[in-house]
């Protein structure tokens, strides 16, 4: 008897008693553990059945059961394998098919009853009949849309023939038909079986035969493990087993065909893969696998899609995990410009698996999902401004503002347009309620489901009302993640009954969309309880969750408190920001070395002490301590050395605290003498001495662009060097200075304006400012800091503009018109009207003085005397009154809203004007127009001759259609004298670059140069009674160096025009050469000219006679020298 291996025995003693039951079994020493023993002989069966015979069979089955009485011990035995009989029916339903009767079976035929008579009948026929295996799977000869009906019915027909009657068939149909037929026959159908076997996977019996012929030396793995000098004792090692061995062979390395395309492959952490790889290490060797590219690490998106449907828990779980890092790789721009995912069929794969409650496969596929649709890197650095007083105003992020679902379109379609809206269509949002009220996962879950609500609140009206009256999520999030007490779980993994920080965002996001949901989760949902009971609860300050936990409640109640909602929670709450405040002045310093954590603490609450300030009542307990803080921080701010822009929060945040404070009561005389010395501080110097890197306008870095079906912030951006852009970087000081001057602007100190407008560090970044040809970024959600930065420095020059030089601040202002976003519609309006179009500001006496005689002209002179008829034409057109958000009622702001005046501002009116008449929308009355279109060529004429590098900034081309919209906008405007005048002025400045028109480009606003000259034609042609200076403008395009199509527009379809066109030489804006020169080649044109010239349709004093007549005798000329 052989015992079980203990622990204390080793490979040898294995391997010896391995020996020693050989031997002992070879010599039949060896007991058996169990023998059977009959007590009873072995009789014969009284019935024998052929095995062949499956009706027999199933007649005899009861009778072959054995009674109790035959049964003796029973005792283990080996038991011997026997050949099963063949079945020969069909098993589809488990049973064979019923047989019935045949009436027609002769009962005097033989011996036996009528049911055996027909089995044997049948029997005999089944035999002769075609096995149905034999026949084909599919039909290889006919093709089309009924090719499967016809090879059904064959089949069937031949089910019901013996194989003799088909090989006779056969034959019959090979001696009647065309040999060359049944040949075509033939080659089409071994051309679809390769492409067949091509296609398919190979069988078990097709792989095994590929490894016949393998050797154990071929494999190096095999045959390392076989050089071990006890290989040869082990157990089973005797059989070798080739198609086993054949999945142990070494890759082999494919090499990389260039002009060839390849499927993108990825390991498991999401990172891109190169085609192959020379060596495959320790970590690459799992990424090989037996697909269709054995020899290339990694998985297709393809192949992880037929993982995530697989039934083994694993491989699904693994498959979602790489998507989810695919995703969450592709979110911070590192796979831009080198492949682009199918987004549309990642969804739908992601929102089926999200529908297993496996808690492991509903994590990877929540997971996966939220990388899908919420970027870390936008949440992230929104959630980085809040601590500088900035992150107020939460972006809307909607592809479309439609107020309900387009039941038109099916679910691929609105995910092609509508990524957002075709998730909400899905049920998320009960399939999420789902999962946190019954399924209950796990921490993790819940953060990931959180995540994605926070997007969904930042989408349009509709998906947002949604989510808000979804039945019982709200209730449920703030019961179970938002409680008023800390409840104790029998599960202490269970994130159930404890405040969660991603709840309390949500419902801040929530309450910034609508003061009406605000005041239910202050009312209906009694959420300041439990803000109440964080903050004033000590166990939450003792570690760094809980400082989050109390950061997050401190600016939704900020939130709260902009509605002037829980003001009252402010005076019972008192002791204990007083107390939090005064912890931090003994325990917190404004240094480097200060956690972001306990920064982002001390700005929430100076946040929400400054938010206090409308009632001075609230925050008088507070200020001795506010003295104090800010004397402690600002003189440890002045000694910096270095600086990172996420620990300037504690400074960022006393500045706006400072500047609320100052709007509702006049500070102590000893803080602007604090802030001046701040401002002449080796610390300013520090941290101010990079602002150009900081900036989003001077850099032009190219962020991470999401498709058009869904919207994000673009704050991701790979190549810059922290991966984000730069305002958010930690080398900038942006956000700091948007505190700053936001306190600087606010005060009435003129001298720290003074001083804060004369740093070295500012002017420089200023004069980068007016001096870069174009902006980067202007678009971007994050830019709104620095458009707050500038227009803080417009509004202090304002103020002290009798102490400075104004004609860099004049440049900036004019130039950045076009950066600033729709909030700050009413500064914009207080720019134009204080420094734009204010003669106070920029003398118009000194701008009279900086012109040359030849500009000098009596237009310019009455154009500066009507500046405030030009600041009242722009202020409408510019729309600078209609939809300014007031944020009284919500903390919101559309994205796709962005800047409100474009790059080429001073032509809007003339566009809105051409763009009504195309539109045929009803354009103002005839004295309105004269008012506006005067108006506007007024300013556009100052601003071409006075700031020519920023008239420069807009390409020519534009500037030329611009002004040309003019005359097609309106039929009799241009020959208004004033108006007639303004054009030939604004027409002579942009032909000073004639070189660099190019009507071949795209032109912003046009979507064809063509379309717009054949109107501006026919409108010469109706109602320009020959003016020359209309006439000018159909003459630019006409010169040799531009598109021959223009050429032939007009003297092929438009020779009316040609017979009134008026202009001559001497009038013409284009000299005489460019018409001349080089020589016309094409005869089409040519011919046109000659007929002209013959039949009297141009006036000989034209220019356009001149032209024509030069290359007909150029061309004659030629022709004679050739002949």
């Amino acid at each position: 008897m052989y015992s079980r291996p203990t622990p204390r025995e080793t490979d040898e003693d294995l391997l010896r008693l391995q020996e020693e039951f050989a031997r002992q079994h070879s010599e039949n020493k060896v007991k058996l553990a169990a023998t059977v023993v009959s007590e009873k002989q072995d009789e014969k069966s009284q019935s024998s059945s052929d095995p062949n015979d499956i009706q027999d069979q199933l007649a005899n089955t009861f009778e072959a059961i054995p009674d109790h009485s035959n049964l003796g011990s029973i005792i283990e035995k080996t038991p011997q394998t026997h050949t099963l009989p063949r079945l020969n029916f069909n098993t589809n339903r488990g049973f064979p098919a019923p047989k019935r009767r045949d009436a027609g079976v002769d009962s005097a035929q033989g011996s036996g009853s009528i049911f055996a008579k027909q089995f044997k009948r049948a029997k005999k026929s089944e035999d002769v009949k075609i096995s149905e295996e034999r026949l084909p799977s599919q039909s290889f000869v006919v093709t089309g849309s009924e090719r499967n009906d016809i090879h059904e019915e064959n089949i069937k027909k031949m089910k019901e023939m013996s194989e003799k009657e088909i090989l006779e068939e056969r034959q019959r149909l090979m001696e009647t038909m065309d040999p060359a037929i049944i040949a075509f026959l033939k080659n089409r159908r071994q051309k679809v079986e390769a492409e067949v076997k091509v296609n398919r996977n190979p069988t078990i019996e097709e792989q095994n035969a590929a490894a016949r012929n393998m050797e154990v030396e071929d494999i190096d793995t095999t045959s390392e493990i076989l050089k071990n000098p006890d290989a040869e004792k082990w157990l089973n090692f005797k059989v070798f087993e080739s198609s086993k061995l054949a999945w142990m062979k070494g890759v082999e390395v494919p090499k990389i065909e260039k002009s060839r395309s390849y499927e993108a492959r990825f390991d498991f952490e999401g990172w891109l893969l190169p085609y192959s790889e020379q060596e495959i290490t320790e970590k690459s060797r799992v990424l090989y696998h037996h697909g269709d590219e054995a020899g290339r690490p990694g998985y297709t998106l393809q192949e992880l899609f037929q993982l995530s449907r697989s039934n083994v828990i694993q491989q699904k779980i693994v498959a979602l995990n790489t998507i989810a890092n695919i995703l969450e790789l592709q979110s911070t721009g590192v796979y831009d410009d080198v492949i682009e995912l199918p987004i549309e069929q990642i969804f739908f794969v992601l929102r089926f698996c999200l529908d297993d409650n496996t808690p492991a496969v509903l994590n990877a596929a929540i997971k996966a999902m939220r990388n899908l649709f919420s970027s870390k890197v936008d949440e992230t650095c929104l959630d980085c401004l809040l601590g500088f007083g900035l992150g107020r105003i939460q972006p809307i992020l909607a592809v479309d503002n439609d107020p309900e679902d387009d039941d038109r379109v099916n679910d691929q379609q609105l995910a092609e347009t509508n990524l957002v809206k075709c998730l909400a269509r899905t049920e998320i949002l009960a399939r999420i309620r789902y999962v946190i009220n019954t399924v209950r996962p796990s921490l993790e879950t819940i953060v990931y489901c959180m995540d994605i609500l926070i997007r969904l609140s930042r989408d349009s009206q509709f998906i947002f009302t949604r989510l808000y009256k979804c039945e019982n999520l709200i209730s449920s999030i703030v019961s179970n993640f938002v409680p008023n007490t800390q409840s104790s779980s029998s599960d202490p993994s269970s994130p159930y009954g404890l405040p969660l920080i991603q709840a309390l965002k949500l419902l801040r996001v929530l309450a910034s969309r609508s003061q009406t949901i605000a005041s239910d989760l202050v009312g209906k949902y009694r959420v300041m309880d439990a803000i109440l009971s964080y903050l004033s609860t000590n166990q939450y300050s003792m570690n760094t969750n809980g400082l989050k936990l109390q950061t997050e409640s401190m600016h939704l109640w900020s939130v709260f408190v902009h509605y002037g909602l829980a003001m009252e929670h402010i005076e019972v709450l008192q002791p204990v920001l007083i107390e939090l405040l005064n912890y931090h002045l003994k325990n917190t310093n404004f240094d480097m070395s200060t956690t972001y954590v306990r920064q982002g603490h001390v700005s929430a609450l100076l946040i929400l002490i400054g938010g206090c300030c409308k009632r001075v009542t609230l925050v008088s307990p507070f200020l001795s301590t506010l003295h104090s803080c800010m004397t402690k921080w600002f003189k440890q701010f002045m000694t910096l050395n270095e600086f990172t822009c996420g620990k300037l929060q504690i400074v960022a945040s006393m500045f706006y605290c400072l500047a609320m404070l100052s709007k509702s009561m006049e500070l102590p005389a000893d803080v602007a003498t604090i802030i001046s010395e701040v401002l002449k501080s080796q610390g300013f110097k520090t941290v101010t001495k990079t602002i150009t890197n900081g900036s989003m306008l001077l850099n032009n870095y190219e962020p991470h662009k999401t498709s058009p079906n869904l919207k994000s912030l673009e704050a991701a951006a790979w190549y810059t060097s922290e991966h984000v852009v730069p305002l958010i970087q930690s080398n900038s000081p942006l956000p700091f200075l948007s505190a700053l001057s936001n306190f600087v602007e606010a005060c009435s100190d003129n001298d720290l304006k003074l001083a804060f407008l004369s740093d070295n560090n500012v002017g420089n970044y200023l004069s980068e400012v007016r001096h870069l040809p174009k902006y980067y970024l202007t678009s971007n959600w994050f830019t709104r800091v620095e458009s707050n930065v500038i227009m803080n420095i417009l509004k202090c020059s304002i103020v002290v503009k009798n102490n400075l030089d104004t004609r860099p601040f004049y440049e900036v202002g004019i130039k950045c018109l076009s950066i600033f976003t729709t909030e700050q519609k009413p500064n914009i309006e207080y720019v134009l009207k204080n420094i734009v179009l204010s003669p106070e500001f920029y003398p118009s006496d000194v701008l009279l003085q900086n012109l040359t005689l030849e500009q000098r002209s009596d237009c310019i002179a009455t154009s500066l005397e009507n500046l405030n008829d030009i600041l009242e034409v722009y202020t409408r057109v510019l729309g600078l009154k209609i939809d300014v958000p007031t944020f009284t009622t919500n903390l919101s702001l559309d994205y796709d809203r962005g800047n409100v005046i474009p790059i080429d501002w001073i032509y809007t009116p003339i566009i809105v004007l051409y763009s009504n008449q195309q539109q045929n929308k009803q354009n103002p009355t005839e004295q309105e127009q004269v008012f506006i279109i005067r108006n506007c060529l007024r300013w556009i004429l100052i601003y071409e001759t006075y700031f020519p590098e920023l008239a420069s900034a807009i390409n020519p081309t534009d500037r030329f259609c611009r002004i040309a919209c003019t005359f097609v906008g309106s039929d009799n405007l241009f020959l208004i004298d004033e108006i007639h005048n303004l054009l030939q002025l604004c027409l002579n400045n942009i032909m000073k670059s004639e070189k660099e028109i190019n009507f071949n480009k795209e032109i912003q606003g046009l979507t064809s140069f063509q379309d717009f000259y054949t109107q501006l034609l026919e409108q010469y042609q109706g109602v320009s009674y020959g003016d020359v200076l209309f006439g000018n403008f159909v003459l630019v395009p006409l010169t040799q160096r531009h598109s021959l199509k223009w050429r032939k527009t007009l003297w092929s379809e438009y020779l009316g025009v040609v017979e009134m066109f008026n202009v001559t030489v001497e009038q013409s804006v284009c000299p005489l050469e460019g018409f001349l020169e080089p020589e016309e080649d094409d005869l089409s044109l040519l011919k046109c000219y000659r007929r002209a010239i013959v039949n009297n349709s141009v006036r000989q004093h034209s220019i356009l006679y001149k032209v024509a007549k030069h290359h007909v005798e150029q061309f004659v000329a030629k022709k004679k020298n050739k002949s």
